[in-house]
């Protein structure tokens, strides 16, 4: 049973909480999110948005920094009622959302009124969007960042998911009309239900391990969250009991004995002891965040130059859209 808010945050007509928003409803596993942190020197894992292409496209379209922080919606969403007026916008997998019962384009900066109730429903293709608020969400600021580590309870709402009856607000910017903006498709993250994830061998790939990772379908397992996503397939995995911890990063491949592979995401823990064998380029990155149980993908092995050409491909384009919107 849900706590009431205290007897001063309670959102009565007139009194303190006419700003900000209401949490009627959570959602499976809704968080606040921004651009994460970069403090992975002490142990402290990145964090923040696992579809970081939605998180820009979404400030963008609101008039917010890159980096400002709003709700990443996982699965089924989250109900708001708006105190305030508000500027949002919905990017990420196509999820059902609707404004006081009318459908809630997605990819669009779109107008709410004070009083209107936002709901998120669920997806049937990907995982993940981001919902974003002009002047972007308050929340507990750790290392610089707001978002939400829920292994370590710290950032954006007490370290948690959300839950009903929580209260959200946001900064203060001029208002700003609802432009009538397109995104392209293709600077869109693609939501499967199949990927092709390109990546870079590291020096743990072996021969027997590049003919047994590449190339072949393999299915995303109901293991998968923030911190990674298992796949159901299983491969040799070696044994090394002498191999020293080293550090990972998000993208990175893992194969822990049990032979089934782990790609990591953004909540991964800074150091392992398993093999890691291959990394996902940085473009393919915000593909992860996507990876829905029983999706299939495949791993292709590229060069380090066609990854650093495809990194700066999508960087110029989202650069471009964010200064298109701008304007």
């Amino acid at each position: 049973m849900t706590a009431p808010l205290p007897r001063a945050s309670r959102p009565v007509a007139g009194g303190p909480l006419a700003t900000g928003a209401t949490v009627l409803r959570a959602g499976v596993q809704t968080t606040v999110q921004d651009a994460g942190r970069r403090v992975r020197a002490l142990g402290v894992p990145a964090g923040g948005a696992a579809d970081p292409v939605a998180r820009r496209l979404a400030n963008a379209l609101v008039g917010n920094a890159p980096d400002a922080a709003g709700l990443e919606v996982t699965l089924g969403g989250p109900t708001v009622l708006f105190h305030e007026a508000a500027l949002v916008s919905l990017c990420g997998a196509p999820f059902d959302a609707t404004l006081d019962g009318a459908p809630l384009p997605p990819w669009r900066a779109v107008p709410v009124q004070a009083g209107q109730t936002l709901t998120v429903g669920g997806t049937a293709r990907g995982l993940r969007a981001f919902l974003a608020v002009r002047g972007g969400l308050h929340g507990h600021e750790v290392f610089g960042s707001r978002a939400t580590d829920l292994r370590a309870g710290f950032g954006g709402v007490q370290g948690r998911a959300l839950r009903p009856a929580d209260h959200l607000t946001w900064s203060p910017l001029p208002a700003q009309a609802a432009r009538r903006a397109f995104i392209a498709p293709d600077l869109r993250t693609a939501t499967g239900p199949h990927h092709e994830l390109r990546v870079l061998g590291t020096g743990d790939l072996t021969a027997d391990l590049r003919g047994s990772l590449l190339a072949r379908p393999f299915t995303v397992s109901p293991q998968a969250d923030r911190m990674g996503a298992r796949l159901t397939e299983s491969v040799a995995a070696p044994r090394d009991p002498a191999r020293p911890s080293l550090p990972n990063v998000p993208g990175l491949l893992q194969l822990p004995p049990d032979g089934r592979p782990i790609l990591l995401l953004p909540d991964a823990g800074t150091h392992g002891g398993y093999p890691t064998p291959l990394v996902v380029i940085t473009a393919d990155l915000p593909r992860l965040g996507q990876l829905r149980p029983g999706d299939t993908l495949t791993l292709r092995e590229v060069t380090r130059e066609a990854a650093h050409a495809a990194h700066l491909a999508q960087e110029w384009g989202l650069r471009q859209a964010e200064w298109m919107l701008r304007q």
